[in-house]
């Protein structure tokens, strides 16, 4: 009881990026944080939330822009230019929000939980002195592909048959992403997927949506390289 007395009077902004594959799982560890007496408020893009289903009672629904609050990529017309875009209005948009939270209650922010996909939310956070917490959407063995891309370990265009990486079994050429092999006509995509580690050895706290006995080798694995930049992993466990 104590617990959750102190726990409500934390109030926890949780920033999904707008795809349905990034929603779903932050709005679970959005419930999980509501059963522990959290003040939760979910975020996405304007065009995006237009299109979600009614959340859970007691957590609130806020928006920033994108800048293409009619048609988010199909409106852009390519994800560079979604990106670009998004990258700039989006930072502004979430300050304003934060304000506008900040000064709408005695109670302010206390945190702010924001996919991966948008590492410029760190930032943000750190501008408003509170705690920035990563929340990495897909799989531990995805994100460690990508992580090895991002420290140079890894190249694209993949050149070898055969990738070895650590606390995975060896890997073939078919087995890779998609993004590394068309890389040189269109590497917006794999950059944009290697971006979301740029400041993740900067976060509070790393949230990894994975079972951890399902993939407790390169979960393991990964802990032992971040916790050289002080950084620790929590392995959620969301249920449908």
């Amino acid at each position: 009881m104590e617990k959750k007395s102190k726990a409500k009077r934390v109030r926890c902004l949780v920033l999904a990026y707008p795809a349905q594959g990034h929603t779903n799982p932050m709005l679970q560890f959005s419930k999980l944080l509501q059963h522990e007496g959290v003040r939760v408020t979910f975020v996405s893009t304007v065009f995006h939330c237009k299109n979600m289903k009614k959340l859970p009672p007691g957590i609130s629904l806020e928006t920033i822009s994108d800048g293409f609050d009619s048609g988010r990529i199909g409106e852009a017309k390519s994800l560079r230019v979604y990106l670009d875009q998004f990258w700039q209005v989006g930072p502004k948009t979430l300050v304003e929000l934060l304000e506008k939270l900040n000064g709408s209650s005695g109670h302010p922010i206390d945190c702010l939980v924001y996919d991966s996909f948008m590492p410029w939310a760190l930032e943000v956070a750190r501008s408003f002195g509170i705690v920035g917490v990563v929340f990495l959407t897909q799989n531990m063995a995805v994100n460690s592909i990508y992580y090895h891309v991002h420290l140079g370990k890894l190249q694209a265009p993949l050149k070898e048959e055969e990738i070895s990486l650590p606390a995975l079994p060896q890997l073939q050429l078919g087995d890779m992403p998609s993004f590394f092999f068309n890389y040189v006509e269109h590497p917006v995509f794999l950059d944009f997927l290697v971006g979301q580690f740029s400041n993740i050895d900067k976060a509070d706290w790393i949230l990894c949506n994975s079972f951890y006995e399902l993939e407790k080798e390169v979960s393991s694995s990964s802990l032992l390289t971040l916790t050289h930049t002080h950084v620790l992993i929590l392995l959620l466990f969301l249920f449908e």
